[in-house]
């Protein structure tokens, strides 16, 4: 599994963890093998004023070599990194980057920024895991992960030790899998296996042209859930997430997947979420929004304001509408700012109708603090328990609806349009026509605001570049351009997308469905209206003028210098103007036809003539929600009026209309003025009850949330440094249990002081001793009595407590045991500075005991034996030859006795050796021996043992014993059954070794006298 490409990895892992995250890191490296090709980059929230322990205790549950990051270091594969403390961390070119944490009051988000960085520098190739924590860190940066193309791998909420982050990444809905950390391992490893050999081989891109049914019966089974023709949308983008997924669900072939996506309907619903990632936060990309705020807000409202219009704004693309209320705040705060009186409409759209839902409810998670000033979050949000909502006057301002920008039609009198990152996503034809739209819309000298990294293509001619690196663009020329109509659909519905299919224009858009025959009768019928209709002019239901039939200039005035309005009650002379606009709202209010006859015109002048007046309302009788259309004719009195014998004819009374046009508006003024009087009161004993108590609770929140912020950031910063010390305080009781174990073992009394001399510890032996208990820890050394005959004892622990030197000597007990007395300096830290005393208590009554009887043995033999004994320290004149039986099944040890009696003058030793006991037995049955020399363990059996076979075959030659355990001499009786001595291996030597032969034979010797003798 190693990489391939010397020490880059395949994959760069970033793994955000807080609270309770130890745990979690730990059971997932447990499951992680050591030679994936990855790079594991931990980034935490550690507390600056402790030292973690993190490296220490990952280093047991991983082979991976674990590194603290230093700025600029170069991330290898298979290799572990750990974020310092109190540091922003950044990903840049396979490179990481430190930058210290500006201390500030905002909460500081590490694991967020630093998967953004990661995002953007590794693209597909990043993978995010979020485990236990508190707060939502990695929310923010998981959708950058996953607008990048990235995984997101989530903690399982119900395994973490604190489920705030897991729960708040798992909301965002954009988790590819959801698992507990011991499960993150194999799947992990089967995704970068996938994803490996993906690359290896033919990428699901390059066959894209060879599995155009496969692909056309995805894109039906999604059209049929959404309604969304993605066969529109670039083909790489599709690839690239179809083959995420089957990653992620290991298959391995286009036609695999479609079998599970029949027999999976869930799976229908996440790829067409994958295929519609909708990534946005408020005020995204800072520098832009400021451009935004600054040079273009300014222009559009004052231009409004000048045209007595409203502000018109078209987010194409909104997402969960963060970007139509961030547009929203700016063009409202600069209204309020200059005191002007403007209607602002923000047409906020998306072809996702779930993103849409979310926006129109305009609930966002608390994490927005940290993109909106806190000044606009409390005036445009109102919290709401972990959440803050969008204020009404904001949210009124915003008209959500799902709309397909390419195949809907567009909005229209725009003043901005903001479609950021989408049309990259689309392939070209799309594009052309949705960019054809967007001109459309846009009012001249208008603004449109596109993405990083999209274009205008072949519009750039029609647009001022007003920043290049924002991308934002002024409209500066009312040049038709066709919008073009969606691609040609197959027979199965789904839409032929080669990019150089031409785009029809925009009137086959709205043109009728018609024959040839009825397009000839309707030219022929317009030709006849023009030579024939009246006077008149035909208008919609907001009496614009539409249309012009005949010469009704001396109706209506002159165009004047200035705005230009269409609206007919503003075009007609004066003297008509009432009577019209009476008319007009009797055909309005009554839905019928309105004729009024004897209109004067000229009173005050010598050409006073009537003219009669009618009013037609018109509407599509096939469609009932089809729009109202009036047409207003002017008549001469001469005219011919035969065709019109069913509208009831109405002189017209200026006075009295006017009255009654009075009464009627009176009517209604009344009507309404009740209905607002109402509300009024019952708004204003609203308003009055929680007016006072919410400007408490506004003060109280403000500090509440401050104060809740800073403790929940030391809060996790704590409990991360306090699960490192419980793991290394367990680990610490541990061997604590170990030491005191080992120390009651050896059967020696020991006894800690410290700087004082208090008591701090002791070992149970010391008792026999000291007159020592459990409650005297603490206590003064002095206080406590013994049973030493030592009178200096206290004087020479204060001695060596001064730095004087170890003190050793050997004394007795007042129940007669020998003991030695060591008192050893206790060095805590600097080795020469002393920080307490060690007194350690060895019973020597045996050794002594064993000395004591060798001189009383060896006096008793010298007077049985008188001359026949050689003098002590005498050397004879001539070598004394001793024959040597050596067992030991180890063969360096028996070289090692050999070397060292072959090393002895003045000895001539004949050493026959064996590596078993039963050749050994064999030997001794066939020869005599002076000497035997045992290895105390010989494969299956003992020395003992050993010695009481040859007892029972009647071989009574002395025996000494060898052992590299020192404590197993306290198992024999010496003298008994033949073994006189015992020897340690660790401290053997030719003196020692030849000492202890000569003892064993001088005592066997003896021994046979003293039997003869008896």
């Amino acid at each position: 599994m190693n990489d391939e490409n010397g020490n880059a990895p395949s994959h760069y892992i970033g793994i955000g963890a807080s609270a309770g995250g130890l745990e979690a890191l730990q059971e997932f490296f447990k499951h992680v093998p050591s030679d994936t090709g990855a790079a594991y980059i931990i980034a935490q929230h550690l507390s600056p004023d402790f030292k973690s322990m993190m490296p220490e205790l990952l280093a047991k549950h991983t082979d991976m070599p674990i590194h603290q990051v230093s700025d600029g270091i170069t991330v290898e594969a298979n290799s572990i990194y750990l974020m310092p403390p109190r540091t922003n961390m950044l990903m840049a070119e396979g490179c990481l980057l430190l930058s210290e944490q500006m201390k500030d009051a905002n909460v500081h988000h590490p694991i967020d920024i630093f998967l953004r960085s990661l995002a953007k520098d590794q693209h597909h190739n990043a993978i995010a895991i979020v485990l236990s924590g508190t707060g939502s860190d990695g929310t923010k940066g998981i959708q950058a992960m996953k607008e990048s193309d990235g995984m997101v791998i989530i903690q399982e909420p119900g395994s973490a030790k604190f489920d705030g982050m897991p729960t708040s990444a798992y909301r965002t809905g954009l988790a590819d899998l959801v698992l507990t950390p011991q499960e993150m391992g194999p799947n992990l490893v089967n995704y970068i296996n996938m994803a490996r050999s993906t690359d290896q081989g033919k990428s699901i891109r390059f066959h894209l042209n060879e599995a155009e049914e496969t692909m056309s019966e995805i894109f039906r089974l999604l059209k049929d859930q959404s309604s969304i023709n993605f066969s529109q949308y670039k083909a790489s983008t599709v690839a690239r997430r179809i083959e995420r997924r089957l990653t992620i669900n290991q298959l391995s072939s286009l036609d695999a997947y479609l079998r599970f996506l029949l027999e999976s309907p869930k799976e229908i619903q996440i790829l067409n979420k994958e295929l519609l990632i909708g990534v946005t936060r408020f005020f995204r990309d800072k520098e832009a929004y400021d451009l935004i705020e600054r040079d273009v807000v300014p222009k559009i409202v004052e231009r409004a304001v000048k045209d007595k219009d409203n502000v018109r704004l078209w987010i194409a693309g909104c997402s969960t509408g963060e970007e139509a209320y961030s547009l929203a705040m700016l063009v409202d705060e600069h209204i309020r700012n200059k005191g002007y009186t403007c209607d602002v409409k923000v047409f906020a759209t998306d072809v996702d109708e779930q993103a849409i839902v979310e926006a129109s409810a305009g609930r966002y998670h608390q994490d927005i603090v940290q993109d909106i000033p806190e000044e606009r979050l409390h005036y445009y949000f109102e919290p709401k328990g972990d959440t803050w909502v969008v204020s009404s006057r904001l949210r009124q301002m915003v008209i959500f609806a799902a709309h397909n920008m390419i195949e809907d039609p567009p909005f229209s009198n725009i003043d901005l349009i903001s479609c950021r990152n989408v049309l990259i996503y689309f392939q070209h034809a799309a594009q052309k026509k949705v960019l054809a739209s967007l001109y459309f819309s846009l009012k001249k000298d208008g603004y449109l605001f596109l993405g990083s990294s999209e274009s205008l293509g072949e519009l750039s001619t029609h647009f001022d570049t007003l920043n290049e690196r924002a991308k934002i663009f002024a409209k500066v020329s009312n040049k038709r351009v066709p919008i073009g109509s969606a691609p040609p659909r197959r027979a199965d519905g789904i839409a032929y997308t080669q990019a150089n299919q031409a785009m029809a224009p925009v009137s086959t858009i709205f043109r009728p469905n018609r024959s040839n025959g009825k397009n000839q009768m309707s030219a022929i019928l317009e030709r006849i209206l023009e030579q024939y209709a009246p006077n008149c002019v035909v208008l919609n239901d907001l009496f614009e003028a539409i249309h012009l039939y005949g010469d009704v200039s001396p109706y209506l005035k002159g165009i004047r210098p200035g705005r230009v309005s269409h609206n007919i009650k503003e075009m007609v002379n004066d003297e008509l103007s009432i009577a019209i606009s009476t008319a007009l709202y009797r055909c309005e209010k009554d839905g019928e036809d309105v004729f009024y006859k004897d209109v004067v015109m000229g009173a005050d002048t010598e050409h006073q003539h009537s003219i009669d007046i009618s009013v037609l309302n018109v509407r599509d009788p096939e469609h009932s929600n089809s729009p109202t259309f009036y047409v207003l004719q002017f008549l001469p009195q001469s005219a011919d009026m035969t065709a019109n014998t069913n509208q009831v004819k109405v002189s017209f009374d200026a006075t009295e209309q006017s009255r009654q046009r009075i009464r009627d508006l009176e009517q209604e003024l009344v009507k309404k003025q009740e209905h607002l009087q109402v509300t009024i009161e019952e708004l204003e004993t609203t308003n009055e009850e929680l007016q006072s108590a919410n400007e408490e609770l506004m003060s109280a929140n403000e500090e509440l949330q401050s104060t809740n912020e800073e403790l929940q950031s030391v809060n996790e910063e704590l409990y991360t440094v306090n699960s490192e010390y419980q793991e290394k305080i367990s680990e610490l009781t541990e061997v604590n249990s170990d030491l005191d174990s080992v120390m009651n073992a050896t059967d020696i009394g020991i006894a800690f002081l410290d700087e004082h001399l208090t008591i701090r510890k002791f070992t149970p032996p010391t008792a026999r001793y000291i007159h020592l208990r459990g409650t005297d820890i603490g206590r003064p050394f002095h206080h406590i009595s013994h049973e030493l005959d030592y009178p200096d004892f206290l004087n020479d622990i204060a001695k060596v407590s001064k730095g004087e030197g170890a003190i050793v000597k050997s004394t007795s007990a007042h129940n007669g045991h020998a003991v030695l007395v060591r008192i050893l300096p206790y060095y805590k830290g600097h080795p020469q500075v002393v920080s307490g005393v060690l007194v350690t208590i060895t019973n020597i009554s045996r050794q002594q005991f064993i000395e004591s009887e060798l001189r009383r043995t060896q006096e008793t033999l010298r007077k049985a034996m008188g001359d026949r004994m050689i003098a002590a320290g005498k050397e004879p004149a001539s070598p004394i030859r001793v024959k040597v039986l050596l067992v030991d099944d180890d063969l360096v040890d028996r070289k090692l006795v050999r070397r060292l009696l072959n090393e002895t003058d003045n000895r001539e030793f004949i050493i026959d050796d064996f590596e078993t006991a039963e050749d050994a037995l064999d030997a001794a049955k066939r020869e005599d021996f002076d000497v035997f020399l045992l290895d105390y363990r010989l494969a299956d059996t003992t020395a003992a043992d050993f010695a009481a076979q040859l007892r029972n075959q009647g071989i009574r030659t002395p025996i000494i014993v060898l052992s590299g355990l020192s404590d197993v001499w306290q198992d024999f009786d010496f003298g008994v059954g033949g073994i006189y001595d015992f020897l340690s291996k660790d401290q053997l030597s030719a003196p020692l070794l030849v000492r202890s032969i000569d003892y064993v034979i001088e005592r066997h010797r003896m021994t046979e006298v003293i039997e003869g003798l008896s």
